[in-house]
């Protein structure tokens, strides 16, 4: 390792044991595993996690600020169970190709979602979550399986709902600023009381060497300097009554350069972001209105002729569920309306369609153990003239039975259905063209499985099956320009777990402040191509390992991400973060460290040997950032 790193890290423990008593002199904290996280993604409206026959995992500011990571994209990559695809080191889109997290192996069936609000490109269904800091997060949920019936069409393999920071009772403020490798630079202010809660950052990263490489055709590409600003901003004038805005707003450059040196493309990139809703939030009902907007400007400075690429996209809508009681059952009931609109000047132009749906769910205990959970949607889409309509009805049903105070066993199916998006239908380029000829996705999933909390662990393990037809892919077989087509079948089968455990919680001594999380998952993902031959279709495992310290005035946490039997012969990830805080005088001392080992981190890409392309997307090499936050 190299020593500057090693020396500031040790400072840093350094400096948290010196600062006060010793963590094991003082009263040992609760062990973590005693909290049952409420969950809203999970049903809708509040219900305790464990009560839910879904597996859920909620994951705090806390947990995601102690990955070391410093926006919500990188965070869940670090926390386990979710694969990571990117084409730049930091995850900013590259002309249109953003980061993903990916569900049990299967790409691009997450929703992702903003406070309930679903924030993805209505042209491509990415999400850019690295524009989101942590600074603005309150929790993240996680919800895994088909949960079409909750959300509608999008929610395929699973949904991912980012709640923001929101008002508190007692004025609250925070100053933080962080240094680092590559120039890297982030600063952040918040505050909150009981009518706003508002935030700012800056981020900037120096210019990256080789983020990208094609083997096939020799050439390279660099990323120029990157500067981020975003902020959020959240009203509460009456209670119930909730008002959310974000913004986010980029600048970037990416350059292609010839194995000999000659550069062979520049491009310049803007990218502005803003997302906003309103929403009323009482017992029984929940309402609100929202919007998302997207601008990514890109000039290809080397090219004078072309045009510059404007691609424009928003989603706007109204969404409310009511539950009440009927007898022995809780009954929620629901509908929405969603207006999604793009235009893609250079590539298709504008096209737009509405999606509308109405929801019913009931909920009821039986004999005191046995929880029942049916429910359905009635999906319909309505495209513009160039695109079909779809009407589809989205069954699912759930069951959670109460072995003991500590055990509860869990089991769901659902229905999934998915309609094409317009890139899939309508892209034109020399790299991808679309295919209008696309049939909708659809399938089922199947899940059993058992939650477990002692004193001392946490355990959520599950078994799921997840069954799909005309899945959409890219077809790598005819060469370039690819284009889409619909697999005969698509399916993963394996597990998840989510593994917590403090054995010597309670203890006064040093071993009572340490604890450790595993996460991850292992399936097999299949799909067939173009000539009905079964292919890798993703990852097939992903997990984490986290050793954690929690001191009264040092915590440190050392992970290792792992990403295994990859698809297209990418090779296996091993990554290890460290991370430290320790309380000062009048605030905090942070050190992070991604890529501990200087690892070379194959994000995305295609190395087997019959590809038209062989190419490689890389993630950052290692990067140490030091930092200071204030907090009053």
């Amino acid at each position: 390792m190299n020593r500057r790193i090693a020396w500031t890290l040790l400072l840093a423990c350094g400096l948290g044991w010196a600062a006060g008593p010793p963590a094991a002199a003082a009263e040992a904290p609760a062990a973590p595993v005693l909290l049952a996280p409420v969950t809203v993604t999970a049903e809708k409206f509040p219900v305790e996690e464990r009560e839910s026959p879904r597996f859920v995992t909620v994951v705090t500011a806390e947990e995601l600020r102690r990955t070391g990571a410093d926006n919500v994209a990188e965070a869940l990559r670090r926390i386990g169970g979710l694969g990571y695809k990117a084409f730049s080191p930091i995850g900013v889109t590259h002309g249109g190709m953003n980061s993903e997290v990916v569900v049990r192996g299967i790409y691009g069936g997450e929703l992702v979602l903003v406070n309930g609000v679903p924030i993805q490109n209505a042209a491509s269904r990415s999400y850019d979550l690295d524009t989101l800091p942590l600074d603005q997060v309150e929790r993240v949920e996680i919800l895994k399986g088909a949960a079409s019936t909750l959300y509608g069409s999008d929610a395929m393999t699973g949904v991912i709902n980012i709640i923001t920071k929101t008002t508190t009772r007692k004025p609250r403020a925070r100053v933080s600023a962080e240094l680092g490798d590559y120039a890297y630079q982030s600063h952040s202010a918040s505050f909150s009381n009981r009518l706003v809660a508002a935030g700012v950052q800056y981020r900037h990263m120096g210019r990256l060497k080789a983020i990208s490489r094609s083997f096939t055709k020799g050439y390279r590409y660099d990323q120029g300097t990157t500067n981020r600003y975003s902020g959020n901003l959240t009203l509460t004038p009456l209670e119930g009554l909730i008002v959310d805005l974000l913004g986010s707003y980029d600048t970037t450059g990416f350059n292609k350069i010839k194995d000999g040196g000659e550069l062979s493309k520049g491009t310049d990139q803007e990218y502005y972001r803003f997302t906003g809703d309103v929403r009323w939030e009482r017992e029984s009902l929940r309402a609100k209105g929202f919007f998302n907007w997207g601008y990514l400007l890109r000039d290809e400075y080397t090219k004078p002729s072309k045009p510059t690429d404007k691609d424009k996209h928003a989603n706007s809508g109204v969404t409310a569920d009511y539950r009440f009681a009927a007898g022995p059952a809780e009954i929620t009931v629901g509908g929405e309306a969603v207006h999604r609109r793009v235009d893609y000047l250079n590539k298709y132009g504008v096209h737009q369609r509405n999606d509308y749906a109405l929801f019913l769910q009931a909920k009821a205990s039986l004999a005191d153990r046995l929880t029942l959970v049916l429910g359905a949607r009635q999906q319909w889409i309505y495209s513009d003239a160039a695109g079909d309509d779809y009407a589809e009805l989205l069954p699912s049903a759930g069951v959670t039975l109460r072995v003991s105070r500590a055990l509860n066993l869990f089991a769901n199916a659902g229905k999934a259905f998915r309609a094409p998006t317009f890139n899939n239908l309508y892209y034109e380029s020399s790299f991808l063209v679309g295919n209008p000829g696309l049939d909708p996705e659809e399938g089922w999933t199947y899940e059993v499985g058992a939650k477990l909390d002692t004193d001392r662990a946490s355990l959520r393990l599950a078994a799921f099956r997840m069954d799909y037809t005309d899945k959409i892919e890219i077809d790598r077989s005819q060469g370039y320009p690819l284009t889409y087509f619909n697999a005969g079948t698509f399916e993963s089968t394996g597990i998840e777990w989510n593994l917590l455990l403090a054995p010597f919680a309670g203890r006064g001594d040093l071993l009572g402040r340490f604890s450790l999380a595993w996460a991850g998952y292992w399936a097999n993902p299949v799909a067939e191509d173009t000539n009905d031959n079964p292919y890798q279709s993703g990852p097939k495992h992903q997990s984490s390992v986290t050793l954690s310290y929690d001191g009264e005035r040092c915590r440190a946490d050392v992970s290792t991400v792992l990403q295994t039997s990859r698809e297209r012969d990418l090779d296996d990830v091993t990554t290890v973060n460290a991370s430290v805080k320790v309380r000062l005088y009048k605030g905090y001392l942070t050190v992070a460290v991604d890529n501990l080992f200087d690892q070379e981190v194959e994000v995305s890409g295609d190395k087997t040997s019959d590809t038209t392309n062989r190419y490689v997307y890389y993630g950052l090499p290692r990067l140490l950032r030091v930092g200071y936050e204030v907090a009053f």
